[in-house]
């Protein structure tokens, strides 16, 4: 009886921990929030996982510099490189579903809407920056403006896209972008090509 138990036991920690790892995908320390997800989601169609990573502190205070400010990272299954005009769509469903926004209702005035821009090329990373107009039902209950930078990682060994976006509603130019969001990466080997 003692054996099975282990054997189960055993069993248990190598499937939490095999799920774990799938979700680590941003490098940041423990004192950052972490919330999971699995793909398909609500507007969302990609099959992967992904992994939203919040400050310590600061995130929903709107006098905070930190107010807005967060990582978010998508594994999924796109073998190709995406282009600003799908990236733009993804943020609309994004935010339109994280404020329960039907992506029929365009009439609604909390409504998303994204602009992106591609900036730069290296390799198989692509490098966009953008705007993203959105309802913050959390905070102020007010429409906001997020800066986004993105990183796309086309990954096509593995037939996958990574991608990493960094929010605030800072102007790029400001200390919470030049000291933390853009420090923000990805794990190492995560896109193996």
């Amino acid at each position: 009886m003692k054996k099975t138990l282990f054997i189960i036991a055993l069993f248990f920690a190598v499937f939490t921990f095999g799920q774990k790892n799938e979700f680590n995908l941003i490098k940041l320390d423990s004192t950052w929030g972490q919330e999971v997800l699995r793909f398909p989601a609500r507007h969302m169609d990609y099959i992967g996982v992904g992994e939203v990573r919040f400050p310590p502190k600061g995130w929903i205070n709107p006098e905070h510099d930190l107010f807005w400010s967060y990582t978010y990272a998508w594994s999924i299954d796109v073998n190709r490189k995406i282009k600003e005009e799908e990236l733009e769509i993804d943020l609309v469903k994004y935010f339109n579903s994280l404020n329960k926004i039907e992506m029929n209702s365009i009439t609604d005035k909390h409504y998303s809407s994204a602009k992106v821009t591609k900036t730069k090329k290296e390799k198989s990373i692509t490098f966009f920056e953008g705007k993203v107009k959105i309802f913050d039902r959390f905070a102020t209950n007010k429409m906001i403006t997020l800066n986004v930078l993105i990183e796309s990682n086309y990954c096509k060994k593995a037939e996958k896209t990574i991608l990493l976006f960094k929010f605030s509603p800072k102007e790029f130019n400001h200390n919470v972008w030049n000291t933390i969001l853009k420090k923000i990466k990805l794990f190492n080997n995560l896109c193996i090509d």
